[in-house]
């Protein structure tokens, strides 16, 4: 499927006191390394802090904090202005998916490593092929940015748009070539507390962080199957 549009991006969506609430919200939670995997290979990161992963740096460095909404760990306001986002980036990007809830938040933390190649998430989807025991997958993902620009250095947020590759493609050149497919965020995208949303099926990364730290919250949108 091509799309007319892979990415929604809003810059600085929430406002500063609202960050601040969060990063003081994630204060009182508990830090883990990020994993990869999960029971019956659903999906490529954890649904719910209780499901077991692994650990693997050649796929995914970094660590996460999680919030339980059931519980109270996030603000109320909060929840419901990343709620107002996802349906503000579906209506106007035409995707019009339908979504039944918002899996618990993953606050993530992506820092330089003086001993080896800085954090990093290399290429994934956040949509498995095998579905939820309740029926229902993950149908749009959202970033929000929780560090300022001058914090960090590499640390980019990517994504592939497969058309721009295949379009090159030709009968005396059949070579693909992934740069083409390569999109990066753009740098006003990058301003604390803006919100990037895309498909779940969207196949994108995280650059290693070259210095300093990269942190951002991680919410996905989970509904019905598309058929």
């Amino acid at each position: 499927m091509i799309l007319e549009n892979y990415v929604w991006q809003a810059p600085e969506f929430f406002t500063r006191e609202e960050i601040r609430q969060l990063h003081t919200a994630a204060d009182k939670i508990q830090e883990m390394p990020g994993q990869i995997g999960a029971p019956n290979n659903q999906d490529a990161d954890r649904p719910n802090p209780t499901d077991e992963g692994t650990e693997d740096w050649s796929i995914r460095s970094s660590t996460v904090k999680w919030f339980e909404l059931n519980n109270g760990q996030m603000p109320k306001n909060l929840e419901d202005k990343l709620a107002d986002a996802i349906d503000m980036a579906n209506k106007q990007c035409n995707w019009n998916h339908t979504w039944e809830y918002m899996e618990n938040p993953q606050y993530t933390v992506y820092t330089e490593q003086p001993d080896r190649q800085g954090d990093f998430y290399t290429w994934h989807t956040d949509a498995g092929p095998i579905y939820y025991g309740n029926g229902l997958h993950r149908k749009l993902s959202m970033t929000v940015q929780l560090s300022d620009q001058d914090d960090y250095e590499g640390g980019h947020f990517q994504w592939l748009e497969p058309h721009r590759q295949f379009d090159r493609m030709t009968g005396t050149n059949p070579q693909l070539e992934m740069q083409n497919a390569i999109q990066t965020l753009s740098f006003s995208a990058k301003t604390i507390g803006s919100v990037v949303v895309f498909p779940s099926f969207l196949y994108h990364q995280v650059t290693p962080v070259l210095k300093g730290t990269r942190k951002s919250l991680v919410c996905w949108f989970t509904g019905k199957p598309y058929v």
